[in-house]
């Protein structure tokens, strides 16, 4: 039901809660107003035992107006104590009702006790009784204002009587001011009911008000498509959890998981499908959680879950149950899926003693499983302390790098079996680091995609590998990767297309390679930059081809032009294991389609011989040559490099 239709039931079906509310606000304002109303009756009944105290027998002139004051006053300070708190339902409903009764006795006493001191006074002392019971009346009903079954009890009694009593007396002025007074406590009712009606939809709008608000805010901690609590819930409770551990000195433990492989659902089946299989997997962690864990999806593919437990072991458990919860099959709407789960867990205090830093560690654990052991929860440790110390040393020194003088290029060879020789070089990055010295390219890439910094990186990278490539004969070819940052931001092929065209280097020379992960980080930008660079001339390889999850899917939308066969399925290949009939597999897909095949990662003989009895043509790894700086890589060229000879078909 949405929210306008559940205020709606609310509100205009009078249901429990808008009467709670209206009895609130009535005892509220009645609080104020009734203990007025008993002060002006005091007033009144003073005013005339003074006038009529000569005349009047001292039962009627004294205590008569004792009593009647102190029954007043005990009401109006029973209302300011009630006022002065905030009353259960029941006890102001019970107040109300009281209220309405008693104002119905006390008018009736009052006109009881005005009429007997009437009949032991002279004509100003009857006028002066008259006029008491219609300032009264008048001034009653105007401060029951709120209390409208009050204020018509006590116009009713009192002009009831005031008519039964001055109507027959035939004075003429008596007669006038009685029709006088019911004519104008007449209107007074009228308006009050007026003020009555707008009173009570002032309290709908109030209560509409408020229902929305906490609608809103329910909403605003929610994630709608899930009904999981969303980002916003997760770290407000993350936030309150911590400090109710750091009070009782306890533990607590987030854990961070994302989805593996579910992008590539969305893009194949559809976002619908994608909606349907995060809810599914939403509801699988609720059940592989533990009662009292906190569950929330952050956004995308990505849960987070606090969970009360810090022993490893138990988490540990935790994080494989759900890992085979979220890893069993889906059939939705027909179709069968499979994905899997990478958990990460990091533990309050031990492993950070602030919220923030607690939920960035588990990220990072979860960033360890997803690199190391997809589909396996990974805990928080002291190496990854050390890890994520040292990679906030090399994004410090990548940032203050003179990247054109720290940054170097080095090029593998691509050899063609069949000749023997260099068929291109795979320009491969180098740096040393004034501060830090030699680092991997597998420790400083990573970083500086994350930090924001490969496309600069590409930029001097891309222009040192042209420079360089001017000095090799056709039709060598020069292999370049590129990041997802670099073919998925905007405007990041037409950078790339900027630099070749200014080298003068024939772009129809050059291969981009471009990861799966690459392709699968933003699909359809990525599609417009591998067609807008395959329009240049440029050719497009597929990086680590098969270690991905759309693999055909891609080689049938985009202009791939190559495939590269990642090293995992080269090792043992001699066996004839299961690599072994991949790669079969993968080099008759390529012959099938008309697109060169490249292994890379060929590191022994044995490989390179199956390999040739594959049918392999173009290779890549350490058993021909180790990258190669620009002079060694000038002295291969041309060079034969291993005995050429025939491939099998």
């Amino acid at each position: 039901m949405c929210a306008s239709n559940l205020i709606q039931n609310l509100i205009l079906s009078r249901s429990a809660e808008y009467k709670d509310a209206l009895l609130r606000a009535q005892c509220k304002v009645i609080s104020r107003q009734v203990p007025l109303m008993h002060v002006l009756c005091i007033v009144n009944i003073w005013a005339l035992s003074f006038t009529t105290f000569s005349d009047a027998p001292l039962a009627l002139s004294l205590y008569c107006p004792l009593i009647l004051t102190m029954l007043c006053a005990s009401q109006a300070l029973w209302w300011l104590k009630i006022g002065a708190g905030v009353p259960a339902v029941e006890d102001a409903e019970l107040a109300l009702v009281r209220t309405g009764r008693f104002s119905g006795l006390i008018t009736l006493a009052l006109c009881a006790w005005a009429l007997a001191v009437f009949a032991h006074v002279d004509a100003y002392g009857q006028s002066h009784v008259v006029f008491f019971m219609a300032i009264t009346i008048i001034g009653s009903v105007s401060c029951l204002t709120y209390l409208l079954p009050a204020a018509i009890v006590v116009g009713l009694v009192a002009n009831a009587v005031f008519l039964a009593f001055l109507v027959p007396s035939g004075n003429t002025v008596f007669l006038t001011m009685s029709l006088n007074v019911v004519v104008v406590s007449g209107a007074f009712l009228l308006v009050l009911a007026g003020n009555y009606r707008e009173f009570t939809a002032q309290v709908e709008a109030q209560l509409r008000t408020e229902a929305l608000g906490r609608e809103n805010q329910r909403l605003a901690n929610i994630d709608s498509l899930t009904h999981l609590p969303n980002r916003r819930s997760f770290f407000a409770r993350l936030s309150a959890e911590c400090a109710a551990a750091s009070s009782n000195q306890s533990r607590l433990a987030v854990a961070m998981l994302d989805l593996d492989g579910f992008k590539a659902v969305n893009d194949l089946y559809g976002h619908p499908t994608g909606d349907c299989l995060l809810v599914e997997v939403g509801r699988r962690l609720e059940q592989a959680c533990p009662g009292d864990a906190f569950l929330a999806r952050l956004g995308g593919d990505e849960y987070a879950i606090i969970v009360a437990s810090a022993d490893e072991a138990d988490l540990l458990r935790l994080g494989d149950r759900i890992c085979e919860e979220v890893a069993a099959p889906y059939v939705l709407d027909g179709i069968s899926v499979l994905i899997s789960a990478s958990v990460g867990f990091a533990v309050y205090p031990d492993h950070a003693a602030e919220p923030d830093l607690v939920f960035e560690y588990a990220d990072y654990a979860l960033y360890e499983a997803k690199q190391n052991k997809t589909g396996r929860p990974v805990l928080f440790c002291r190496e990854h302390s050390f890890a994520i110390l040292r990679n906030a040393k090399i994004e410090q020194a990548l940032r203050d790098a003179d990247l054109r003088s720290e940054i170097a290029v080095a090029f593998q060879p691509i050899i063609d079996l069949e000749t023997g020789r260099v068929a291109a070089f795979e320009a491969l990055s180098r740096w040393e680091s004034r501060e830090l010295g030699d680092v991997s390219p597998a420790q400083f890439i990573p970083i500086a995609e994350k930090a924001g910094l490969v496309s600069e990186l590409t930029r001097v990278l891309l222009e040192q590998s042209l420079c360089a490539a001017q000095q090799w004969p056709e039709p060598l070819r020069l292999s370049f990767n590129l990041s997802p940052k670099d073919i998925c931001a905007a405007g990041g092929a037409l950078r790339i297309a900027n630099i070749v065209l200014k080298s003068g280097f024939d772009p129809r020379r050059i291969d981009f390679e471009i990861t799966e992960t690459a392709m699968m980080h933003d699909f359809p930008h990525a599609r417009q930059a591998v067609e807008a660079l395959r329009a240049l001339g440029c050719g497009i390889s597929l990086d680590d081809f098969g270690t991905g999850y759309s693999s055909l899917t891609q080689l049938q939308t985009l202009p791939i032009t190559k495939l590269k066969i990642d090293r995992c399925f080269v090792t043992d290949l001699q066996e004839q294991t299961t690599g072994y009939r991949i790669v079969k597999s993968m080099l008759s897909l390529a012959r099938e389609m008309g697109i060169d095949c490249i292994v890379e990662g060929v590191e022994t003989e044995e490989e390179l011989r199956t390999l040739r009895q594959l049918g392999c043509r173009l290779v890549q790894g350490f058993h021909m040559s180790k990258p190669l700086d620009q002079q060694a890589a000038r002295r291969y060229v041309g060079a034969v490099l291993i005995e050429p000879g025939r491939l099998s078909a």
